[in-house]
C-alpha cells in the first residue's frame, strides 16, 4: 500500500514544518526581535599568529545579538553580510593606547574594531562580553538544570581540546569517570594549516583558517608507521585511460583527499573536482603495477611501462546483469612521482580487501565517512561550501526535497555553526554541513525512541546513565559491558562532529548549550552515529571463529562455475580477471574447460563449442597461482573439464608442475597413512588441490555435428550440451547429447539407439590428482557409493542433485559425511543464471558451484553464507550433518519439527525507517523494501512487502511491517535476505541495494543493516533501520538427553550465542 500522501497534506506538512522551525522555540533569532546593539564601526582583521593585516580598513554597520556579532550589507540595513558566532569568540580585548578600539579574538584571526568614541567602544565592550560570558561561562551546581558541578577551563585548561583519538583512552580502556570539558575548542599549533594571502585586482582572496574536524583524529589506536601517503595529498599530472575503445589517453590531475578516503582527478582547466570523478579507496582490490589491463594492451605505451599502475575495482557490467572487475589506468610523469604513489598507495592499501576504513576508522559512522568525501568534492579553499553548492549538492543527495524547507534548513544549519564563515551569505562549514545532514533526518520514528530514553535533559541528550539503559535493553548489550569507560569512549566518540548540532538542540540558550558542551550527553546526531557505526553492528565480526581441523568433508566449501566467464554462456567473455575476482572473493573451487587449440601443443580455456573468447590455459593456471591465496591461506581446488587429447594432458600435466610448483598438492596423505577420512583444510594450507576425472562413460544418442550457423539453435535442444565430461543419473543421460571436435574419443556402437564414449586421463595427469577424483558409478547405486575410497568423489547437474536431495537425502547426507560431492547449474541456463543452493547445503553437498558473474539472489546467498568465519571460503557444517551416522535421531533437511539436538530459533524483526534509499542524482523514485528466511524448506517465510514514496528517509508505521518466524528449525542453515528495490517513472523495478547475514551471526537490538551493491560491496550511508529480537531455545527431548547428546555443539559462534541470551535474561 502506498504510503504517499495528497499534495493538499504534503504542502500543509510542509508549512508546519516550517513554523515548527520558526516558532516559540525557535533556532533562529525573532526577526522581530531588536538587536542587542547596533552602530557603525572601523573593521580591520590581522593574523594572529603574525599580526600580519589582512585587506584595508572598512566601515561597517554593526549589530550585536545574543547569538552572534553581525555586519550589514553596505546599501542595506535587513540583510546580513558576515555573521561572527560567539561561541568562535575566544575573548574581548580592549587597547590600552587607544580607548576607543577593541578587539575580538578568533582562534587563528584577530578583527580589530573602532567606535566612535570611547564611549561608545566602552558600551560594545561590555555588552559583547555580558553575552559572550553567557556563551562560555561553566555552569555550576547552582544552576536548576545541573545535578554536579564541573571544572571550569581556568582550573584544567589541558582538557579542553577535542581529542577524541585512543592515545588519550588506555590500552586496557580505562578512562576518567569524568569527561574532560571541551566547552572551547582552541586547536593548537600543529592543527593551524598555513595559507598565503594574496591580493588581486584590489580585492583580497582570502584563505583564512578553519578547523574542520580531521577524520584522523578519530580513536583508532591503529596507526600506520608508513606515512608515505601523505605526498599524495598534492596533485600529480597523470596519464588517464579512458575505457572507451574510441578515445585516446588523457592528462590529469590525481589526488588523495587529506582524509585518505578516495583518489580524485580533474582536468587541470577545473577549479573542484565530481564525486563521478572519485575512485573510493575502500573499493580498491588490488594494485597492479605495469600495464597488465585489458586498457593498456588496447593502448600500449611500452617506453613507460615503468612508471604505470592501475587500480582494480568491481563494477557492473551489461547494464547490471553481470558484475566483474575493472580499472583505473594510469601513467605517471617520472620515476619518482611513479615511486611516491606504489609506496603511498601500499601505505593506504594493506592488503586486497583492506583499507584505511579499516584501520583509521574502526568505529566510525559511515555517513560520516560518506559526507565527508562529498565535502572534499565541494568544499573551496575556505573549508566552507557556498550556499549554492550546497543547493545542488542537497538535491544531489535527496531529489525529491522540497524547495522552501531545504532552504530553511541551509539557514537553520548556518546560524548554528559555531565558527564564522569567510563566503557571503548561508556558506556552511563542516559542522553545519553535518548539521544540515541531521536536520533532513530529525523526524521519525528514530526520534521518538530517542526521546523515550531522555530524562534529565529532554532535549540536549542522554546521559552516560540513560545511555546505558538504552544498550541494555534495545540493543541487548550485557550490563558488565556497560561500563562508564566504555560508554563515556563511545558518547565522546560519535558525538565528536556534531557540535553545530547540540547548539542546535539548546536552542540557541547558552545554558543549554553550555551543559550539553560540558556534560557527557549524548545528542541526537550521535545517537543516530552510533547505531550506524560498527560499536552497534548487526553482524558478529567478520573474523574466523570455527576451527579449521576437521577433514575437508565437515565443510562447505565456496565453489564457482565456469569461473573464467564474464557474462553469459554463448557468447560472453573468458577473462583472466575472473579467477582474480572470484579468488579475491574467497572463491575455494574454481573450473578450468581445458580443449585443444588449432596449434598442436596448446591448450585453450573457454566454453567448448560456443562462441566465447578463448584463454591461454598457461596464463590460467598462472593467474590462479598469484592469487590462490591473497585472501586465504586455507586449500584451493581446481576443477578440469578435461577435454584435451592425450598428448595435450601430458602436456598440461608437465605445466601444473612447472607453474604451480611447491604448492600442487600431489602426496595423498590417504594412502601414504592409511587414514579412513580426507585431511583438514590445517594440513593443506597453501595448497592447490586438483580435481579431475580418472575414466568417464557418457551414454548418449548418435548426433550430427551441427554447423557454426546453427550452433545456438542446437545448444537449445541439447539440455546437457555444456556438461558431457560431468556424471549424470541414469534418468538424466536418456536425452543427453555429446558434441566432440576432430579429437573426439572412439565411438564404440553398442545399438541401433546408443553409443557408449571412452575417454581415460594420461597417467602423467592421474598421479597429480589425489584427493578429488571424480568417479562415475553406472547405474548409480548407493551401496557401491560405501565401497569407494575417501578420495573419490562425484559431481552431479543441477537437476540429478535436486532429485537426489528430494528423494535420497538420508543416503547422501551418509556420503557427503566421508566424501566430498560438488554440484553445478544445468546446461539449459544459457544466461549464466543461478540456482537456489540452501536445498544442497541442507543435503550436506560440499561445493555448490555458482555462476560468479551473476548478481541474482543466489549469488547473494551464497555470499552471505560464506562471509562468516572470517570470509576464508570455508564454512563448517552443523554437527547433526558431520556426524549423523552417530546420532539416535535421523536428520532430514525435510523435517516440519524440532530436531532434538538442534536448538531453535524464534525471530522477530520489525522495520522502523530506512535512510539514503535513493541512487545519486535520481528523481522520482519510490521503493519496496522485502526481507526474507531461506534455508531448509521449513525456514522459508517473507515480510509482508514494505513500499513508500519517499526514499531518502522513509518511515513506517509501528508494528505494520513486521517479520516472524516461530521456530526455525535449522538456524546455522538459515539466512536472513534484506532486498530493497527502486521503482522510477520509466522501467521496471530495479535492485537498490541488499544484504545477506547468517541468522546465527545476526545480532539483536535496534541495528542499523547496512545495504551491499549487486556485487557485494558497500553502499556509502544506505541502509535499513530494524529492531530484531531473537531467541534460543531446546526441545524437551533435547533437554533431557543423554551426555554425548547434550555436548553436541554446532559452532563455536553458539558459544556467544549463548552469551547473548545470558545477557537477555539478565534484562
Amino acid at each position: 500500500m502506498s504510503e504517499e500522501l495528497s499534495s493538499d497534506n504534503r504542502r500543509q506538512g510542509l508549512f508546519d514544518e516550517i513554523r515548527r522551525l520558526r516558532g516559540d522555540d525557535t533556532l533562529l533569532r525573532d526577526p522581530s526581535e531588536p538587536p542587542i546593539k547596533t552602530g557603525d564601526l572601523k573593521k580591520t582583521t590581522k593574523t594572529r599568529k603574525k599580526n600580519v593585516t589582512l585587506g584595508p580598513t572598512r566601515e561597517r554597520c554593526f549589530q550585536l545579538t545574543k547569538v552572534a556579532i553581525e555586519y550589514l550589507e553596505r546599501f542595506s540595513q535587513v540583510k546580513v553580510r558576515r555573521s561572527f558566532p560567539l561561541t568562535s569568540v575566544e575573548c574581548v580585548e580592549e587597547d590600552q593606547d587607544s580607548p576607543q578600539v577593541f578587539r575580538l579574538v578568533f582562534p587563528t584571526t584577530i578583527m580589530v574594531l573602532e567606535a566612535s568614541s570611547p564611549e561608545d567602544a566602552i558600551d560594545w565592550v561590555q555588552k559583547i562580553r555580558d553575552v559572550w560570558a553567557q556563551w562560555h561561562t561553566t555552569p555550576t551546581s547552582t544552576d536548576s538544570m545541573l545535578c554536579t558541578s564541573t571544572s571550569t577551563e581556568a582550573e584544567h585548561p589541558e582538557e579542553h581540546s577535542l581529542r577524541t583519538s585512543a592515545d588519550e583512552v588506555a590500552s586496557d580502556g580505562a578512562v576518567a569517570e569524568e569527561p574532560a570539558d571541551f566547552s572551547s575548542y582552541v586547536p593548537s599549533d600543529q592543527d593551524t594549516l598555513k595559507y598565503k594571502y594574496s591580493w588581486r585586482r584590489g580585492l583580497i582572496k582570502r584563505k583564512v583558517q578553519q578547523h574542520p574536524p580531521r577524520l584522523e583524529r578519530l580513536l583508532s589506536n591503529k596507526h600506520i608507521e608508513n606515512k608515505a601517503y601523505e605526498k599524495l595529498h598534492g596533485e600529480y599530472a597523470m596519464i588517464k585511460y579512458p575505457h572507451k575503445k574510441w578515445l585516446i589517453p588523457r592528462e590529469k590531475l590525481l589526488c588523495i583527499d587529506k582524509n585518505n578516503l578516495h583518489i580524485m582527478w580533474r582536468r587541470s582547466g577545473l577549479s573542484n573536482f565530481h564525486m563521478s570523478n572519485t575512485l573510493p579507496l575502500h573499493l580498491v582490490w588490488e594494485i597492479r603495477e605495469g600495464q597488465w589491463t585489458k586498457w593498456f594492451h588496447h593502448f600500449p605505451y611500452e617506453e613507460v611501462e615503468g612508471q604505470s599502475f592501475s587500480l582494480i575495482f568491481e563494477e557492473e557490467k551489461h547494464g547490471g546483469r553481470y558484475v566483474g572487475l575493472s580499472s583505473l589506468d594510469l601513467i605517471c610523469d617520472r620515476p619518482t612521482h611513479y615511486k611516491e604513489w606504489i609506496e603511498g598507495l601500499v601505505a593506504l592499501i594493506s592488503g586486497p580487501r583492506q583499507s584505511m576504513w579499516n584501520t583509521l576508522y574502526p568505529s566510525t559512522d559511515p555517513s560520516i565517512l560518506w559526507l565527508k568525501r562529498l565535502w572534499t568534492t565541494k568544499h573551496s579553499d575556505h573549508h566552507e561550501i557556498p550556499e549554492r553548492v550546497t543547493m545542488a549538492l542537497l538535491f544531489a543527495i535527496h531529489p525529491s526535497y522540497d524547495v522552501r524547507l531545504a532552504k530553511e534548513h541551509i539557514r537553520i544549519a548556518h546560524h548554528h555553526q559555531c565558527s564564522p564563515t569567510i563566503n557571503y551569505g548561508h556558506a556552511l562549514l563542516w559542522d553545519g554541513f553535518t548539521l544540515l545532514f541531521n536536520l533532513m533526518c530529525e523526524n521519525g520514528k528514530l526520534l521518538q525512541l530517542f526521546k523515550s530514553y531522555t530524562k534529565a535533559y529532554s532535549t540536549l541528550g542522554l546521559t552516560k546513565e540513560e545511555f546505558g539503559d538504552f544498550l541494555i535493553e534495545e540493543c541487548s548489550w550485557r550490563r558488565g559491558d556497560c561500563t562508564k569507560a566504555t560508554l563515556q569512549k563511545i558518547m565522546r566518540q560519535h558525538d565528536h562532529h556534531h557540535k553545530s548540532f547540540k547548539k542546535y538542540a539548546a536552542k540557541n540558550k547558552p545554558l543549554e548549550f553550555n551543559i550539553a558542551m560540558t556534560k557527557p550527553l549524548l545528542s541526537y546526531a550521535g545517537f543516530l552515529s552510533f547505531l550506524r557505526s560498527s560499536d552497534n553492528a548487526a553482524f558478529e565480526k567478520e573474523e574466523q571463529l570455527e576451527v579449521m581441523d576437521q577433514p575437508l568433508s565437515h565443510y562447505f566449501i565456496n565453489s564457482s562455475h565456469n569461473t573464467y566467464l564474464d557474462g553469459d554462456q554463448l557468447k560472453g567473455t573468458s577473462s583472466c580477471e575472473a579467477y582474480v575476482r572470484a579468488l579475491l572473493q574467497g572463491c575455494r573451487c574454481i573450473e578450468i574447460d581445458c580443449w585443444d587449440a588449432a596449434r598442436r601443443d596448446a591448450i585453450i580455456v573457454y566454453h567448448g563449442l560456443t562462441l566465447t573468447t578463448k584463454l591461454d590455459f598457461t596464463a590460467v593456471i598462472g593467474t590462479v597461482r598469484d592469487y590462490a591465496f591473497h585472501t586465504s591461506l586455507y586449500p584451493v581446488i581446481i576443477s578440469i573439464e578435461n577435454h584435451c587429447s592425450p598428448d595435450n594432458q601430458k602436456v598440461m600435466a608437465k605445466l601444473f608442475i612447472e607453474i604451480m610448483g611447491d604448492v600442487l598438492c600431489i602426496e595423498n596423505l590417504v594412502e601414504t597413512e592409511d587414514r579412513e577420512r580426507l585431511p583438514s583444510p590445517i594440513e593443506l594450507q597453501g595448497k592447490i588441490i586438483l580435481k579431475g576425472t580418472f575414466k568417464k562413460e557418457v551414454k548418449a544418442a548418435m548426433a550430427t555435428v551441427p554447423s557454426e550457423t546453427s550452433l545456438t539453435t542446437y545448444l537449445v535442444k541439447s539440455k546437457s550440451a555444456f556438461i558431457p565430461d560431468e556424471q549424470l543419473t541414469p534418468d538424466e543421460n536418456q536425452n543427453m547429447v555429446s558434441i566432440y571436435g576432430l579429437d573426439a574419443p572412439k565411438m564404440v556402437a553398442q545399438d541401433d539407439q546408443e553409443t557408449t564414449f571412452v575417454e581415460d586421463t594420461v597417467k602423467d595427469l592421474e598421479n597429480l590428482i589425489v584427493y578429488c577424483r571424480s568417479i562415475t558409478i553406472k547405474p548409480w547405486s548407493w551401496s557401491k557409493q560405501k565401497e569407494t575410497s575417501v578420495s573419490e568423489m562425484f559431481s552431479f547437474g543441477e537437476p540429478a542433485a535436486m532429485k537426489l536431495c528430494k528423494h535420497s537425502s538420508k543416503e547422501m547426507l551418509a556420503c557427503t559425511e566421508r566424501q566430498l560431492v560438488r554440484t553445478y547449474p544445468k546446461g539449459t541456463r544459457f544466461d549464466s543464471s543461478n540456482y537456489d543452493p540452501t536445498l544442497m547445503w541442507g543435503c550436506g553437498m560440499h561445493m555448490v558451484a555458482l555462476n560468479f558473474q551473476t548478481p541474482d539472489v543466489w549469488m547473494h546467498l551464497n555470499q552471505g553464507f560464506f562471509r562468516q568465519n572470517g570470509g576464508c571460503g570455508y564454512v563448517l557444517k552443523p554437527e547433526v550433518m558431520r556426524r549423523s551416522s552417530q546420532s539416535s535421531v535421523e536428520y532430514s533437511p525435510f523435517m516440519t519439527e524440532p530436531h532434538p539436538n538442534i536448538p531453535t530459533v524464534d525471530l522477530e524483526i520489525k522495520l522502523i525507517s530506512g535512510q539514503q534509499l535513493c541512487p545519486y542524482k535520481k528523481k522520482g523514485v519510490s521503493l519496496t523494501v522485502d526481507i526474507k528466511t531461506y534455508g531448509i524448506p521449513a525456514d522459508i517465510a517473507a515480510m509482508p512487502q514494505a513500499s513508500h514514496n519517499s526514499a531518502f528517509w522513509p518511515q513506517w508505521e509501528h508494528g505494520r511491517f513486521v517479520y516472524s518466524r516461530r521456530k526455525i528449525l535449522m538456524p546455522e542453515l538459515c539466512l536472513v535476505y534484506f532486498r530493497v528495490e527502486v521503482q522510477y517513472k520509466i522501467g521496471s523495478p530495479q535492485l537498490f541495494g541488499q544484504n545477506c547475514i547468517p541468522l546465527l551471526n545476526l545480532k539483536p537490538g535496534v541495528k542499523f543493516i547496512p545495504l551491499r551493491t549487486s556485487g557485494g560491496e558497500l553502499i556509502e550511508g544506505s541502509g535499513l533501520f530494524v529492531k530484531i529480537s531473537k531467541e534460543t531455545s531446546m526441545s524437551a527431548a533435547s533437554i533431557s538427553a543423554s551426555a554425548p547428546a547434550a555436548k553436541l555443539h554446532s559452532r563455536p559462534r553458539l558459544m556467544h550465542q549463548a552469551n547473548v541470551e545470558e545477557s537477555l535474561n539478565l534484562n
